[in-house]
């Protein structure tokens, strides 16, 4: 089961039972605020859910005024340009920094694979008959197979999907592109969906909805959900400025 939390004024998640078990003994959310799940008709206070009833160690007080440093706090680490992909740093505005990225997860290529086995095991015998007769030409089907796994690793690739301080950026494919931009002011949830084999290679589903009731999806996206994180940080800083 996962759990949406109503958090400052918007909604956070969906959490896992240990991520909000996580997230109340670190002080990231209390006790006192909403949270909902499938199938609840109304939202009520975390507290009021039996797994989460019990008593986490309070936070620390506040240092004392004298010990409080009055240099504002560091930003996040930006990205080396660098390792950006090309259409990540043409759409880079001025003074814009990218924070966290992520990529297409090697589980795309196994349909690929398979499928260009397929056709291998189907060519051969095809082209072997058509060569005895002279028609050595037929082995040129062999640009098939290859054909289907380039076409794969190339999406992979060359995909990008980038968090900054103000967007997200995405960027998949490479004849047949899709591309996805949004500002984070403009992102109201983002839900991650993992399924078995996902949980155990660290890929999933990312659906990010924005305001209004939009939404993408992207699916087989590598550690999908420090993507979501990354983007509920971006968010919580934006709002503390």
């Amino acid at each position: 089961m996962e759990f949406l939390i109503h958090h400052h004024g918007r909604e956070i998640g969906p959490y896992t039972e240990s991520e909000v078990r996580s997230r109340l003994i670190s002080g990231a959310i209390t006790s006192a605020e909403l949270c909902w799940h499938e199938g609840a008709t109304d939202w009520k206070p975390v507290s009021s859910f039996d797994q989460f009833n019990t008593s986490y160690p309070p936070r620390p007080p506040p240092l004392p005024p004298r010990a409080v440093s009055l240099t504002p706090p560091s930003p996040s680490p930006a990205l080396d340009p660098k390792t950006l992909g090309s259409y990540t740093r043409i759409t880079l505005q001025p003074n814009e920094r990218a924070l966290h990225k992520t990529t297409i997860h090697w589980m795309v290529l196994v349909l690929p694979f398979f499928a260009a086995l397929f056709a291998l095991i189907l060519i051969v015998p095809i082209a072997m008959i058509a060569s005895w007769k002279g028609y050595l030409v037929a082995w040129l089907l062999l640009i098939i197979p290859l054909a289907i796994v380039a076409s794969a690793a190339v999406t992979v690739k060359t995909s990008e999907l980038v968090i900054t301080d103000r967007r997200v950026l995405i960027k998949v494919g490479f004849i047949q592109r899709q591309t996805f931009e949004m500002f984070i002011s403009k992102i109201e949830a983002v839900a991650v969906a993992q399924g078995m084999f996902g949980k155990m290679l660290d890929y999933g589903t990312v659906e990010i909805r924005g305001t209004g009731g939009s939404s993408e999806s992207f699916t087989t996206i590598v550690a999908p959900l420090q993507f979501r994180d990354a983007i509920q940080l971006v968010q919580s800083d934006s709002e503390r400025r």
